[in-house]
């Protein structure tokens, strides 16, 4: 029994690692999309610049602006990788505590996005 609680216990907090990593995830994978968006603007901005012919000053920043977007992008998806594999190992954790116990505990959320596991066999 006492074992039984034990894994519930690793389980509860193997889910809320998973949750925070997913959100973690969510979060950066809008920072991504906004990124991206934000250096396509700048390169179409940059490209106007170049066929009317403004001043080079004008292209520098741009450019220069651009660079500097190339750079967020890639830390983005630097750290975006680095919480992809958080969430693996989270889920691989998790999936094994399921097989363990036979199911996961239900842990509740902080908000209305609770979600019912429906596998547990106390409910």
């Amino acid at each position: 029994m006492a074992e039984n609680d034990s894994l519930k216990t690793k389980a509860s907090e193997a889910l809320n690692r998973y949750r925070e990593a997913l959100a973690a995830v969510e979060r950066l994978e809008r920072e991504e999309a906004f990124a991206h968006q934000a250096l396509t603007e700048l390169l179409d901005h940059l490209e106007i610049a170049v066929v009317e012919g403004h001043a080079s000053g004008v292209r520098q920043d741009l450019f220069q602006t651009g660079q500097a977007a190339v750079s967020r992008l890639n830390e983005v998806r630097r750290n975006l990788s680095e919480a992809t594999a958080s969430l693996d190992r989270a889920y691989h954790a998790l999936a094994a505590l399921d097989q363990a116990l036979g199911y996961v505990p239900i842990v509740a959320t902080a908000g209305p996005a609770s979600r019912h596991s429906g596998n547990n066999p106390q409910d």
